[in-house]
C-alpha cells in the first residue's frame, strides 16, 4: 500500500493526492504536522524532514514535483510526462515555476495570510505579481498548459492557484487560471480539498 505523509492544507501534498487519485491508486494517509516531521524518526525516512513524503513499499521519494514525474513515468509514460522531447522541455518549465515562482509567490503569501507564517510578503507579492499574468495569458486559448490534455504540469502548478483567495488575492484578476483550476476540479476522481471546488 502506498503512504503519503503530508496534511490535509498542503497545497504540495495535493499534488500528489491528484496525481493517486487520477490514476485510480489507493494510498493511506499518513497525517505529518510540525512536530512529527521535527522527530528523529522522520527525519530517518526523509533529510529535508518536509512534506510530501511517497512510500511504497521500500521505495522513498520526496518533493511533490519529483513524486510526479515518477508516477508520470511508472503508469503515464508520454501522456502525462510528454509525448516527445518538446512536450517534455515545456512540462519542466511548468515545474520550475511551480517550486519557484508559486511557491515563492502564491503559495508564500498563502503561508502568510492564512497561517501567520514569517513570510516576507512584499517580495511574495513581487512575485507573484510579475508571474501571475504569464500563466494567466498562457491559459488564454488552451485548456492545458501543455498540449492537448492533463499531464504533470498542471498538477504541479494548480494547487496553489486554486487557492489564490487564501492568499488574500482575487481569483477573478486571473480569469484564464481560474477557469483551468475549476476544469481540473470538474475532472472525475478529483480529490477534496478546502477552498478548491469546480464552482468558483
Amino acid at each position: 500500500m502506498i503512504r503519503l505523509h503530508g496534511t490535509a492544507l498542503s497545497g504540495n501534498t495535493h499534488k500528489v493526492r491528484l496525481a493517486l487519485s487520477f490514476l485510480g491508486k489507493s494510498w493511506e494517509e499518513m497525517p505529518t504536522d510540525a512536530a512529527m516531521r521535527a522527530s528523529d524518526d522522520y527525519r530517518a525516512l526523509t533529510p529535508m524532514a518536509q512534506i510530501p513524503l511517497y512510500i511504497d513499499g521500500d521505495f522513498i521519494l520526496r518533493d511533490s514535483q519529483a513524486i510526479l514525474a515518477h508516477l508520470a513515468a511508472r503508469h503515464r509514460p508520454g501522456d502525462w510526462d510528454g509525448r516527445d522531447a518538446r512536450e517534455r522541455g515545456q512540462i519542466g518549465v511548468w515545474l520550475s515555476h511551480a517550486a519557484n515562482e508559486i511557491q515563492n509567490g502564491p503559495a508564500f503569501l498563502r503561508l502568510a495570510r492564512r497561517f501567520d507564517a514569517p513570510v516576507d510578503e512584499a517580495h511574495a507579492l513581487a512575485i507573484t505579481t510579475r508571474f501571475m499574468p504569464v500563466i494567466d495569458a498562457h491559459l488564454a486559448d488552451r485548456r492545458w498548459l501543455v498540449g492537448d490534455r492533463l499531464t504533470i504540469a498542471d498538477l504541479a502548478a494548480s494547487p496553489y492557484l486554486a487557492l489564490l483567495g487564501d492568499a488574500g488575492l482575487d481569483p477573478a484578476d486571473w480569469p484564464n487560471v481560474a477557469a483551468w483550476t475549476r476544469r481540473i476540479a470538474a475532472l472525475p476522481g478529483f480529490p477534496a480539498m478546502p477552498g478548491w471546488g469546480a464552482v468558483a
